[in-house]
Parts: C-alpha cells; sequence; structure tokens
C-alpha cells in the first residue's frame, strides 16, 4: 500500500475518531438535563475535563505498549474504546454510569497519539513532520464541523444523550477502514542518540524536556481564554452567538489552509526560533483582543493569532520529529500527548479561576505572558544541552 494511501486513510479515521470528543463536551449541559437535571454549572465544568485527565493518564502507557506489541493493534485499541466508550454514554441511565464512561473515553481513546506513532513507522521520516501537522488539520477541522453536527442533530429533536450512540458509529467505520493497513513500515532511520542530537545540518536540537516545557507553555496560552470568548465576545461586541462562533473558530481555517505551506516552508529550518515566533505572535494577539474596543480589530487579531498558532504547531511537530526514535515512537508520542492534555487541564481550571477573580481582560493578558515567556525560554534553551533526552525521560 502506497505512503499516500496509507496517510489518507488514518487520517480520515484520526478525524472520525476525534469527531465525538470534539462535537459532544459542548452539549454536556444539554445531556445531563436527563440525567441529572439539577447539575450544576461547577459539575459540567469538572465533566468536561474528566476524559483529559484520564486520557493524559493512560497516553503513556498506551505508547509504551504500542512500542511492544505494534502500533497497528494499539490505534485498532484506540478507535474500539472510543466506540465502547460512546455506547456505555450513550446507553447510561444513571450520572454515574455516564461518569465511567467519560472515564473510559480517556483511559480507552487516545487516537492522536496512536495515529501519529503508527504513522511514524509506515511513513518514510522526511514526510512524519508533514503527517502529524495534517492529524493536528484533521483535530481542527472536527473542532469546526462536529459541534455544528451534534446541534444540528439535537435541532432535528435526537435526544442530546442519543447522539452518543450516533457518533459511536464512526470509530467503528474507522476501525474497518484501519484494517487493510500494513501492520509494520519498513525502517527508515538510525535511532539519534541520547540528549540533544546533530540533524542533517548539524546543528544541535532541543531536547524533549525542553519541548515539552515550550508544548506547555503555548498550550497554556492558547487554551486558557477558549471557553471564555464566545460569551466574552458576544457582551463586548453585541454579537450573536453564530458570529462569536465564526470570531472562536478563525484561528482553526486559518490553521487548515497554512499548516502544509508552512510546513513545506519549515522543511530544513531550525524549528525552533519558529516555534519562538509563533508563541510570541500569540501571546501580542491574546494582547490586542484584551485591549481593543473594535470588533474590526478584534477579527483581524483573531486572525492573526490563527497564523501564530499554526506557526507554533507546525515547528513544534518538527521539534517533536526531530526527537523520534523507531523503537520508543509511541513512547515518546504518548508523553508529548499526555504532556499537552495535563496542560489543556492545568488552562482550563486556571482560567477558569483568573476569569473568576480578575475578570476576562486579566485572564487574556495572563495566557499573553504565557507565549511571551515561552518565546524567551525557548530562545534561551535552543541547542542547550542542559535538559538531555535521557534526564527528560525519566
Amino acid at each position: 500500500m502506497s505512503p499516500g494511501r496509507i496517510k489518507a486513510t488514518v487520517l480520515a479515521c484520526h478525524f472520525a475518531g476525534a469527531f465525538g470528543p470534539m462535537g459532544l463536551p459542548p452539549f454536556l449541559g444539554l445531556i445531563l438535563v436527563g440525567l441529572a437535571p439539577d447539575a450544576s454549572e461547577s459539575l459540567i465544568g469538572w465533566l468536561y475535563i474528566v476524559p483529559t485527565a484520564c486520557l493524559a493518564i493512560s497516553a503513556p502507557l498506551w505508547g509504551r505498549l504500542a512500542d511492544r506489541w505494534g502500533r497497528k493493534p494499539l490505534l485498532l485499541r484506540a478507535q474500539i474504546g472510543l466506540a465502547v466508550s460512546f455506547l456505555i454514554a450513550g446507553l447510561a441511565g444513571s450520572l454515574p454510569l455516564f461518569v465511567v464512561a467519560l472515564c473510559l473515553q480517556g483511559l480507552l481513546g487516545g487516537t492522536f497519539s496512536a495515529s501519529n506513532a503508527y504513522l511514524s513507522e509506515a511513513l518514510p521520516r522526511k514526510e512524519l513532520s508533514q503527517a502529524l501537522n495534517l492529524t493536528q488539520a484533521s483535530a481542527r477541522l472536527a473542532l469546526i464541523l462536529a459541534p455544528m453536527a451534534v446541534g444540528f442533530l439535537i435541532d432535528r429533536h435526537i435526544v442530546p444523550q442519543n447522539v452518543y450512540l450516533v457518533v459511536a458509529l464512526l470509530p467503528m467505520i474507522a476501525v474497518l477502514m484501519l484494517l487493510p493497513l500494513p501492520a509494520k513500515g519498513d525502517p527508515r532511520t538510525v535511532p539519534a542518540v541520547d540528549g540533544a542530537a546533530p540533524s542533517a545540518h548539524g546543528r544541535q536540537v532541543l531536547s524533549r524536556g525542553a519541548i515539552m516545557a515550550g508544548q506547555t507553555g503555548f498550550t497554556l496560552a492558547m487554551i486558557s481564554t477558549f471557553p471564555f470568548l464566545v460569551p466574552y465576545s458576544m457582551k463586548a461586541f453585541g454579537i450573536g452567538a453564530g458570529t462569536a462562533g465564526w470570531l472562536f473558530g478563525l484561528p482553526h481555517i486559518v490553521y487548515l489552509f497554512a499548516c502544509l505551506p508552512l510546513g513545506r516552508h519549515l522543511r530544513d529550518r531550525d524549528p525552533a526560533p519558529w516555534f519562538a515566533a509563533g508563541c510570541l505572535i500569540v501571546g501580542g494577539m491574546l494582547a490586542v483582543q484584551a485591549l481593543t474596543t473594535s470588533l474590526l480589530v478584534f477579527a483581524m487579531a483573531r486572525v492573526a493569532l490563527g497564523a501564530g498558532m499554526t506557526l507554533g504547531y507546525v515547528a513544534l511537530n518538527a521539534l517533536i520529529t526531530e526527537t523520534i526514535e523507531d523503537a520508543s515512537a509511541g513512547r515518546t508520542f504518548g508523553w508529548f500527548d499526555s504532556g499537552a492534555k495535563l496542560a489543556t487541564i492545568a488552562a482550563s481550571v486556571g482560567g477558569g479561576m483568573i476569569a473568576a477573580s480578575g475578570g476576562i481582560g486579566p485572564l487574556f493578558f495572563t495566557a499573553a505572558l504565557c507565549g511571551v515567556l515561552t518565546t524567551a525560554m525557548i530562545m534561551l534553551l535552543r541547542g542547550s544541552t542542559a535538559f538531555t533526552r535521557s534526564a527528560a525521560l525519566k
């Protein structure tokens, strides 16, 4: 099977697997009406992060097992795990059983890192970074389309909880699509030595620990304002929910159009300064969003933030690709996925606390500061051997 067909199949299946986790959480309040009519907003907030927390726990373990048992079996396992958890959630007759289903979604899922680990084995190494950009793109596409599709089904008088049963069909279809894929690719690269490994041009690359720190700062800057952007923009500019939703989605639309051209531009270049630039753009545009009273300027800042986000993710994927060893790709992707999920939880909880105590303005400025500090940190650590790969994995 050709690498192009393998990549297309895995990406389509990743989109199918991401559809439920991206599309259903915004409707948890409606879903809980039938299970727990008196559920508080704080309970909804905690349930929102339950799958993420469980995935942060399970991702490194599944990654290690993928390296031991094979990447394809663990990719199939992730899709089957999602299907099972969605079925339980759709059939749950009580809140405790529904919570169990959300936990299983995180513990048994993990299609993002499983897809990346399989692609690292099935594709030539020179194509891996762009493949990671595309798995990120499929997640962004699901983030845009899935809530619209779920809302459409609910508007057609499907009981909100029953949407889980509909969505469960997608990972089942993904399993059937993945079955014909080859179980193992051909070895392509010589594993890099521990520490900051030299690239083809002899330069020093950031260690995994430094990349993880950068990923954490970037995630904190990007995610902390997510839950508050729609209500904030509706109140600040007097716009409707539909327009606010478009403002929310603008950066992700930019990513879909720009990730591949940027990926080609960064090929054979040192991605560290480009990642730092992406973090700086994100931080600057968050500050602009906090200060402006113009809807047009706010929208332009969202587009520019999308450019920074795209640059950050594309460069981050290139940095991660430079650390991948064939024998431990599953563990590496699981480790980075777990770190991203923990940072997402910290951003959500911390953002809520800042917004509750100081308002949305201080939250935007705090997120902007995270972006700027991450830029400074990456530039200081660029080429540093202070964080060796072996130390980062301990």
